[in-house]
């Protein structure tokens, strides 16, 4: 379930910066989803909340993206602001939140059939929310957006030792609630 990553053109990235016509645009298009996706996970599914934390999320981009560096790639710099829009919004909105996220994961693959797959993405989208944010977060931009730990730890702004540990303790809290959440016991 792997996603693309960062898309790779620093061309589109480098014309909004210069402020021409179209290139924002074209950064959203280019961009949009997979940030969407993040938000989503930031906001445990809420698609109505995910809709307000990434309209706040681009409008800062745009403001913010004269003034983009390129030390990190746009796609980590992006997610970072996602990310921190997406926890100032639980900040605010707290009770609003649902426990369960309702589609956080990407689509069943084909050849699954879809009752099955449906099941195990709630489950999987269960016990993601079951786990604290500091570790899902990372587990997620590792294994559905492909992000190589340099870059996780840039668009979480912890250090790549901190993403390390968390990845790692994220792998064994999944383990461990999705045991208790499917009755499957472990190898």
């Amino acid at each position: 379930m792997a996603g693309t990553g960062e898309p790779r053109d620093d061309s589109v990235v480098d014309n909004a910066r210069n402020g021409l016509p179209g290139s924002f645009e074209a950064l959203v298009r280019q961009y949009h989803a997979a940030i969407y996706r993040q938000i989503l996970l930031v906001v445990n599914g809420d698609r109505a909340a995910a809709d307000d934390v990434a309209q706040e999320t681009w409008w800062r981009i745009a403001k913010g993206v004269k003034r983009f560096e390129g030390r990190s790639g746009f796609y980590a710099w992006a997610c970072r602001i996602a990310h921190n829009e997406g926890k100032r919004w639980l900040g605010r909105n707290a009770r609003k939140l649902r426990l369960v996220p309702e589609q956080a994961t990407e689509q069943a693959p084909e050849e699954a059939h879809p009752a099955e797959q449906s099941e195990v993405n709630e489950q999987v989208r269960k016990v993601l929310a079951m786990m604290p944010q500091k570790f899902s977060a990372p587990l997620m931009l590792e294994l559905w957006e492909d992000m190589p730990l340099r870059e996780i730890a840039k668009a979480l702004g912890v250090p790549e030792g901190t993403v390390k540990s968390r990845l790692f303790r994220a792998r064994e809290k999944f383990r461990e609630l999705w045991q208790q959440v499917t009755g499957e016991q472990g190898q």
